[in-house]
């Protein structure tokens, strides 16, 4: 089989709505996933640059041994909108970056999915042939984040706060690409009915990767 030039799909989703296990799902169909997030989290432990920002920009108080503490930098981030801008600024170019060189290397999968919470407003979205929006109540995003993730309540709600809402998401990416399509995918049920959203937004998808492939 010859490689590919991948069908993009951003995949996003609020914290506690599911995304990360709708990517999951997507990739046992078929999908090669890159995971936004394990690329951030990668840079703060290996880009010395970037490293060198994050201290000037918020203090040695964010630095463990030489290099950003996640922790910290969320303490700060997720209650400061403006320091969570600053810090999207210096990380959102370098993500992107990394994105676009995993995209450009061949391969084999008919679609690639992106996964992050901030994907229509980081730099990648240009790049995205459809977006899936995960969504569930504010309560279900709590709870899961909770009893999943060991976070505190007021620490959700904080950072559900600096998140834009699945609508915004929708408008957004509408406005920037009227014609391209948005599947809303609604993770308030079972698991079952879960993946059987996912496996029908998928098969569309395909069909959608398959037109484009037969117009180029």
């Amino acid at each position: 089989m010859k490689p590919l030039h991948p069908f993009v799909v951003g995949l996003t989703g609020n914290l506690g709505s599911g995304k990360s296990t709708v990517g999951k799902i997507s990739e046992s169909l078929g999908a090669q996933i890159i995971d936004a997030d394990h690329i951030v989290r990668g840079l703060l432990v290996s880009d010395v640059g970037l490293a060198e920002e994050v201290a000037s920009a918020f203090g040695a108080e964010v630095m463990t041994n030489g290099w950003p503490d996640r922790r910290a930098l969320a303490e700060i981030v997720f209650r400061d909108t403006e320091a969570l801008s600053q810090l999207e600024k210096l990380i959102f170019p370098r993500v992107g970056q990394e994105i676009k060189a995993r995209l450009s290397k061949p391969g084999h999968a008919v679609v690639t999915v992106i996964e992050a919470i901030k994907i229509v407003e980081g730099p990648t979205c240009d790049l995205l042939d459809a977006l899936w929006i995960v969504e569930a109540t504010v309560q279900l995003q709590v709870d899961r984040a909770v009893s999943l993730r060991g976070m505190r309540e007021d620490d959700v709600l904080h950072r559900l706060s600096s998140q834009s809402s699945p609508d915004d998401k929708a408008s957004q990416f509408k406005a920037r690409w009227p014609h391209r399509a948005v599947s809303r995918i609604d993770n308030t049920s079972t698991l079952d009915d879960l993946h059987a959203q996912v496996v029908r937004v998928w098969d569309a998808t395909l069909a959608s990767a398959a037109q484009r492939r037969e117009s180029l």
